[in-house]
């Protein structure tokens, strides 16, 4: 009984404390109701602008990154097109093509800004080498999603800017066309006039702008069918192993029999005493008719070896084509005269609108030997490696030019338009490099 009153008396004290605990919870909730909605306020307005900041910071973050990117390839694009910006043509194409940039890779946006598009004079490097800078800059605008006046956020509409920058060097470059004078060439392109005269027209407009860049630019012409002249005389740049004094059908279609194709390929860049050198009086006109080979159709040789002069150029309007193909002697004669180049990029650009004709052996031998490989190898500089380029002209090679040129300069034609283009890649097309922006 006495134990029983004692845990009654502990009972009643434990509620009574209670009770007095939450009396003064109570008390202290009335008296500082005001304090407690102030700090939940404060405390709700932070963590409303931290979610704000945290959704959108990181939004405009990424966005501002895919502009950048955009800028980036926008700037290489044009670096790689190289329009300079100073006639309308050229402001008008390289806003369009920034512009698509642009529109690809920033969907979503508001309204994005006209491209501002800053190019660079050409800055020199040294005697040899120069370089030009296209910028692109750029603006978006962007909707908030967690604008508001009631916590801390974005204004309603956020504009990102940046942007991108790539530098182009620009060689001084030599640049040889051999280019097929066979008698098909005659034939008329989709899109324009004969090939002939397609080809000519493009090469000249090439040449002029090359010139125009002012950097001690050369181009030079071979024209070829089965060989060219120089003279009076028929010359492929072919080593044989025992003389040629005639060609005829015959001596061609087993003249790979007789080629020295190791030495052929180590005389290049020269000329070698063993070469096809072959009075035109001693070439059989059967059954081909009577300039079937070596530019018989031409009552003169129009090759042009690397000039700046333009008006050396034009020789080449005067000259017909006519004849049968073989593009290796073009090729071998075109890099004779890059051997005695001395800038510090040089081109070598074939041309040519069907197979080789009465022997189609010799140069599908030849590239399988290295002959492009030897080319490349002769043509390198310190600042630029050899190129070779293949265009041919509506229709599918069987010989394996990608081998000897490079799946990136190996073009087929099928009407003026691309014809055009593929020969101005030949010759320009050289991605530039991003550099750094400004911040």
């Amino acid at each position: 009984m006495h134990n029983k009153g004692i845990d009654n008396q502990n009972s009643g004290h434990r509620s009574r404390l209670i009770t007095r605990l939450v009396a003064n919870i109570r008390r202290f909730s009335q008296d500082q109701k005001g304090a407690i909605a102030i700090m939940f306020v404060i405390l709700g307005s932070f963590l409303l602008g931290m979610a704000a900041f945290g959704f959108e910071g990181s939004r405009y973050v990424m966005e501002k990154a895919r502009l950048s990117d955009a800028m980036e390839q926008a700037a290489l694009a044009l670096s790689a097109e190289d329009n300079g910006n100073r006639t309308i043509a050229a402001i008008n194409r390289n806003n369009f093509l920034a512009s698509e940039y642009f529109r690809r890779y920033m969907r979503n946006e508001k309204s994005v800004s006209r491209p501002v598009i800053n190019v660079s004079d050409v800055v020199s490097v040294n005697e040899n080498v120069q370089y030009v800078e296209y910028r692109v800059s750029a603006q978006t605008s962007h909707t908030s999603w967690f604008s508001s006046s009631f916590f801390p956020s974005f204004k309603p509409t956020v504009s990102v800017g940046d942007n991108g920058a790539a530098r182009k060097y620009r060689s001084n470059i030599d640049v040889v066309f051999a280019t097929d004078f066979s008698n098909s060439m005659n034939e008329r392109l989709s899109g324009g006039s004969s090939r002939i005269q397609e080809l000519k027209r493009i090469v000249l407009k090439l040449s002029t702008e090359l010139y125009s860049y002012n950097q001690g630019n050369k181009v030079g012409f071979v024209p070829f069918d089965w060989g060219m002249h120089r003279g009076s005389n028929c010359r492929i740049a072919l080593s044989t192993r025992t003389k040629v004094t005639a060609l005829s059908t015959d001596i061609i279609k087993n003249l790979h029999n007789n080629v020295d194709y190791e030495k052929t390929i180590n005389s290049i860049p020269n000329e070698s005493d063993s070469e096809i050198n072959v009075p035109l009086s001693q070439i059989s006109y059967q059954p081909y008719g009577s300039d079937w080979a070596c530019l018989k159709a031409s009552p003169m040789s129009l090759e042009t070896g690397l000039t700046a002069n333009y008006n050396e150029l034009l020789s080449i309007n005067a000259m017909p084509a006519g004849g049968n193909t073989f593009v290796s002697s073009g090729i071998l004669r075109a890099a004779q005269l890059l051997g005695k180049s001395t800038a510090a990029k040089r081109v070598l650009v074939i041309v040519s609108d069907g197979q080789d004709t009465v022997n189609e052996i010799i140069t599908p031998t030849l590239i399988e030997r290295g002959m492009c490989e030897k080319i490349k190898r002769v043509m390198s500089t310190r600042y630029s490696v050899g190129k070779i380029a293949f265009v041919g002209i509506g229709y599918t090679p069987t010989v394996d030019w990608k081998l000897c040129v490079g799946d990136n300069n190996f073009y087929i034609s099928t009407n003026v338009n691309e014809l055009e283009d593929d020969l101005r890649r030949a010759v320009f097309e050289e991605v530039g490099h991003n550099t750094l922006k400004r911040f």
